[in-house]
């Protein structure tokens, strides 16, 4: 099986054992109302006048959830989603789809105007990412998943590690960031672990998290695939433990993990997960290469990404709706 498919899988199955387990037996004769409260709440932010009339139609066998890594040590504390991508499960096609968002994107920010796609969620955390990405991409988008950098190295900690390719031009830069990703640890030794060579092996939880950081050695572009591929070792660590295991493991990730997906929804994932195996898999970098151009942010001058949004958005509408 594809691994990529076996991570999206996996991953479903952790949004919803994750997020139901510490709330099912509470709230299952409240669920209704609880969907209701989640939906308005996971809205309310947005002025519908002000929403692009372009934006797609609600289609219930079209689900798409926001996967985001943020750069702050805890959900308490203010900082940047480092990571962004959509997996969209596609009933009607039988299709699973990654859409990575180019964290520098240049797009407007509700309230507070043209700014990097990552600054929503320094603004107003997933709440306004999400708010943002469904304004400016014109797509509905279910709810989110967050994991930040305390729950990334505790999430690979908990599998015991993940195997990882690591190439000998990334050695030097991914040592320098295990310095600082190591300051981030809970559990640590006295020293920080360096990588010596180059090659499959495997990474600890900090280790992993400034592997997927590495950035000044090549692209934005390039950082997003090895994001992809810690994704799918994790998702390899997932698939090889026994279903018997499940519950136990879910249960020490379920702290690490922010989800305000609905219950209905979660429990329309769970029961289509074993269908999932059986789904191709598409992936997609947004803006795409063909339009899309470096630019300079007016007010400081950092970079940012620059698209053309209607040759864009055709593109993206086509991809996830298949029009």
């Amino acid at each position: 099986m594809n691994k990529f498919k076996k991570y999206c899988v996996v991953l479903s199955a952790i949004v919803v054992i994750a997020s139901t387990l510490s709330n099912i037996y509470a709230l299952n004769n409240y669920s209704k109302s609880i969907e209701k409260a989640t939906i308005n709440n996971s809205k309310s932010s947005i002025n519908q006048e002000n929403v692009d009339k372009n934006t797609q139609e609600k289609n219930k066998n079209v689900s798409n959830i926001l996967l985001i890594g943020s750069d702050s040590s805890g959900f308490d504390k203010v900082g940047r989603s480092d990571s962004m991508i959509i997996l969209t499960i596609d009933k009607d096609n039988k299709n699973l789809k990654l859409t990575s968002l180019a964290r520098d994107t240049l797009v407007n920010i509700p309230g507070h105007g043209y700014e990097k796609l990552t600054h929503a969620y320094a603004y107003g955390k997933s709440k306004l990412l999400l708010d943002t990405i469904e304004k400016n991409l014109n797509i509905d988008l279910d709810g989110y998943v967050a994991v930040n950098f305390n729950s990334f190295i505790d999430l690979v900690d908990t599998l015991g590690g993940v195997e990882v390719n690591v190439h000998k031009n990334e050695i030097e830069h991914l040592n320098d960031i295990i310095v600082n990703s190591f300051k981030v640890a809970k559990d640590k030794g006295e020293e920080p672990q360096f990588i010596r060579f180059e090659g499959n092996q495997l990474l600890n939880g900090y280790q992993a998290l400034a592997y997927a950081r590495i950035r000044q050695i090549d692209s934005i572009y390039e950082r997003d695939k090895r994001q992809r591929d810690v994704l799918k070792s994790i998702a390899n660590k997932l698939v090889e433990l026994p279903v018997t295991s499940y519950p136990k493991v879910i249960k020490e990730m379920m702290p690490y993990v922010d989800v305000n997906l609905t219950i209905s929804k979660l429990i329309t994932i769970a029961m289509t997960s074993k269908e999932l195996y059986n789904y191709e898999l598409d992936q997609m970098e947004f803006p795409v290469a063909e339009y899309r151009e470096s630019g300079r942010l007016k007010k400081d001058n950092s970079f940012v990404v620059k698209w053309d949004k209607t040759e864009n958005l055709k593109v993206l509408n086509n991809f996830i709706y298949n029009k």
